[in-house]
């Protein structure tokens, strides 16, 4: 790529301090990037219409104890890769999928509202499609880290630990239950990360008072994830890497625990089967792989890497679509309470 497309360290700066604090108002933001509020916010929009960056609402980890997060490891007939990644990726419950090479050719993440939407899901939408010949389903038991944990790391230290100190005091509130509204709220937030308390309340169908309670309640209780999103090619990342790695049952926590812990992780998540973890990871050239591969076995000796994949190309991250670049060209609503697909007793009456 070009080193003129790439972000300046002000964009970069700007990105961190909403990594930081996805809802700060400007004038915070402007504050830990040493600008004015105005050229913050005006900066941002550029980022944003350029698909360069973005801030997203994505369900949390408190939500997967009651919906279903899967990860889905996909081979497809000669030439179909393309038209099953693109097919996939206008369905609301595949939240993300990359063109991989190595095992399988697709790497999706896929969430329902509970199991049973899920094996519906998976096995009357996916393994249905034209071009899918085998899928390889993990069910996600506790995720230790996800894209709202990786940082830039442009920002100055002193200045992302006052944003996160402000961001927090803000947001200090006991969490709400879940409520069927919030489901709305959410879907909006994937759209738009900083939608307005006016635009929620008009998509829940509530005051817009409630609709900031009850978002500051479920941020505060990990029901809702904000995170801003950066396309990797951008800020010299570009090599992303999905990792299968195995590890001693007794050790499984401590294990996700210390993997999360590495810069490089963008995800790690135990799984309902074997091998135990996957993990993802940018790295900035591909010579950088056998590097992390390294740090991650002394890190923590007792795991096995089973399987690495590496991503050609990201066609949706979070519900978002992405060019062949990363930068983000559209969105699809994550609407993971959907029914995704008839019941057998609905298919049997048709």
């Amino acid at each position: 790529m070009n080193d003129s497309a790439r972000l300046t360290e002000a964009d970069l700066a700007l990105v961190e301090a909403l990594q930081v604090a996805p809802r700060a108002p400007w004038s915070a933001v402007a504050e830990a990037t040493a600008t004015s509020p105005v050229t913050a916010a005006r900066r941002w929009r550029r980022l944003e219409e350029r698909g360069a960056a973005w801030v997203a609402g994505v369900p949390g980890v408190s939500l997967w104890d009651a919906h279903c997060l899967a990860y889905v490891f996909i081979r497809c007939s000669p030439g179909r890769n393309l038209a099953v990644a693109q097919d996939l990726a206008g369905d609301a419950h595949t939240l993300s999928i990359d063109h991989t090479a190595g095992a399988y050719d697709l790497f999706v993440t896929v969430a329902a509202a509970d199991l049973g939407a899920l094996y519906r899901y998976l096995l009357r939408r996916i393994d249905l499609m034209p071009g899918v010949t085998e899928t390889h389903t993990r069910i996600c038991t506790h995720l230790y880290r996800d894209g709202s944990h990786w940082r830039l790391g442009t920002l100055p230290r002193q200045s992302a630990s006052r944003l996160a100190s402000a961001s927090t005091r803000q947001a200090a509130t006991s969490a709400t239950p879940w409520h069927e509204e919030d489901s709305r709220i959410l879907v909006q937030l994937g759209l738009d990360g900083r939608a307005s308390y006016a635009a929620l309340a008009s998509a829940a169908g509530l005051s817009e008072t409630s609709a900031r309670r009850r978002l500051t309640g479920l941020v505060a209780g990990g029901s809702v994830v904000l995170r801003a999103e950066v396309a990797a090619h951008l800020v010299g990342w570009g090599v992303q890497v999905v990792l299968s790695v195995d590890a001693p049952s007794a050790r499984l926590t401590e294990a996700a625990t210390a993997i999360a812990r590495l810069r490089q992780v963008r995800l790690c998540a135990t799984l309902a089967g074997t091998p135990a973890l996957v993990v993802a990871v940018w790295l900035h050239n591909i010579e950088s792989i056998h590097d992390f591969e390294t740090t991650l076995v002394r890190a923590v000796p007792e795991v096995t890497i089973t399987e690495r994949l590496v991503a050609l190309r990201t066609v949706k991250r979070m519900g978002r679509l992405l060019d062949e670049q990363g930068c983000a060209v559209g969105a699809v609503p994550m609407d993971v309470w959907a029914d995704p697909a008839p019941s057998e007793a609905a298919v049997g009456r048709s």
